[in-house]
């Protein structure tokens, strides 16, 4: 009895802390979404003014009321600001020579991608969390220039307190939060006792943010004994039915992530999926030096095999190409199809050389298909464009237009591949 009602009090405790999890990840990731805004207004009118930002920094505020403020940093120099009200303290602050944000800002610069930052201490006064978006403008030639950074200042409060986190101590449920600036179990605890963390009747679980994580640590304040008996069977049926709605909200979830990343086709990462895994494949590489290799694959006259054949074979087709790219490359590499008949392959640790010419050999080899209507398998032709990172690549995004130029340049001359010279840093 004893331990089922242990059971039953950590079931509910457990189904109580995925809800608060979900809430802060729902609301800190639509904050997020919206000030992804704020780097195509700088893109489209790299002109605008003080009262323009305003325009658009008023719409965010009143579709995120959490959010307390915006600026805008030109090479990392806050220029900009709204509401003006209350952050004059905030003009003219320069990120790398302040001690308290110059590391998340020169993340924000190595990763080339959002981050959540916080919570911190604000020169205007108060606390607030930080969402950070890098601006960069690709030049006619395709390099990349980092222009600065928008800033989002979201008052936490309110985020803690809509996800059921009672920052004023009392509530059922004992919570604290660590992770500060994103860096999950390593990071400072923000809010609660420190000491939950190390409690093992306490519940842990990460906490997805822009660019990181926190940990969530959750604890009842009463024990189950101390209640009635009927309370303990309720109790009982309520963590029965938490367990069982939260088994199903996991597979849920999961499938619905699932489907978000991956192709449904060809079950490979989708671009989605790919930029995201590649921005960090990107920036280790990049941070240790390694070689990064990128391919760009097309499928040359895809369209006249749908045509003749029929989408079914076409779909045949994807998903041999697909299992093809599985067998050749290692568990390590990022696969994905971005595009009707285009896949991409980035290889960690994989120069231009031998072993490069190798993987595509094997991949040119591997292209006979079995198609229905076909008397005998088809020999498919691809166009393979390969680019590697070098310390002149300013972006993943820069990595992924010059294996498009690549493939490109395969195909119109005729050659299986083609590889683009330069020197790459030397593999791990």
């Amino acid at each position: 009895d004893q331990d089922r009602r242990s059971q039953a009090e950590r079931a509910v405790l457990q189904a109580e802390a995925a809800t608060v999890r979900s809430r802060l990840e729902s609301e800190l990731n639509a904050t997020l979404s919206l000030s992804l805004g704020l780097s195509t207004f700088v893109l489209v009118k790299p002109d605008f003014s003080q009262a323009d930002l305003a325009q658009v920094a008023a719409s965010l505020i009143h579709l995120q009321p959490v959010i307390r403020s915006v600026a805008l940093a030109p090479d990392n120099v806050i220029r900009y600001v709204y509401p003006l009200a209350g952050n004059h303290k905030a003009l003219g602050l320069r990120y790398l020579d302040t001690p308290k944000q110059r590391d998340a800002v020169l993340r924000v610069m190595r990763e080339q991608r959002p981050v959540t930052a916080g919570p911190v201490e604000l020169a205007q006064g108060g606390v607030g969390i930080i969402n950070r978006i890098p601006i960069n403008f690709v030049e006619p030639d395709g390099e990349s220039r980092y222009w600065g950074l928008a800033s989002v200042v979201v008052n936490p409060y309110p985020v803690f307190e809509h996800a059921g986190i009672r920052t004023d101590g009392t509530g059922a449920i004992q919570y604290a939060l660590r992770g500060k600036d994103g860096l999950g179990a390593r990071g400072e605890a923000f809010l609660g006792d420190a000491e939950l963390f190390n409690d093992p009747g306490a519940v842990l679980m990460d906490v997805v943010i822009p660019g990181g994580s926190w940990q969530l640590a959750a604890r009842t304040t009463m024990p189950v004994n101390a209640l009635g008996l009927w309370v303990q069977a309720l109790l009982v049926l309520l963590a029965a039915g938490a367990g069982a709605l939260t088994t199903y909200s996991l597979l849920a979830h999961q499938r619905i992530r699932s489907m978000a990343l991956h192709d449904h086709l060809t079950g490979l990462a989708n671009r989605r999926q790919f930029v995201l895994r590649g921005q960090d494949l990107f920036s280790l590489a990049r941070r240790n030096g390694c070689a990064l290799t990128l391919l760009n694959i097309d499928i040359n006259e895809f369209k006249s095999i749908n045509d003749t054949y029929g989408h079914a074979a076409g779909d045949a087709v994807l998903v041999h190409v697909a299992n093809t790219l599985r067998s050749c490359c290692r568990e390590s590499d990022l696969l994905a199809r971005v595009g009707g008949d285009e896949f991409l392959a980035l290889l960690p640790n994989t120069p231009a050389g031998a072993p490069l010419d190798a993987l595509l050999e094997r991949l040119n080899a591997e292209m006979a298909v079995a198609l229905p209507g076909a008397d005998n398998p088809v020999k498919l032709r691809i166009s393979v464009g390969a680019a590697a990172c070098s310390i002149a690549t300013p972006s993943l995004e820069a990595l992924m237009s010059q294996a498009d130029e690549a493939m490109y340049r395969a195909k119109d001359n005729g050659r299986p591949y083609a590889a683009r010279p330069r020197d790459t840093p030397s593999p791990c």
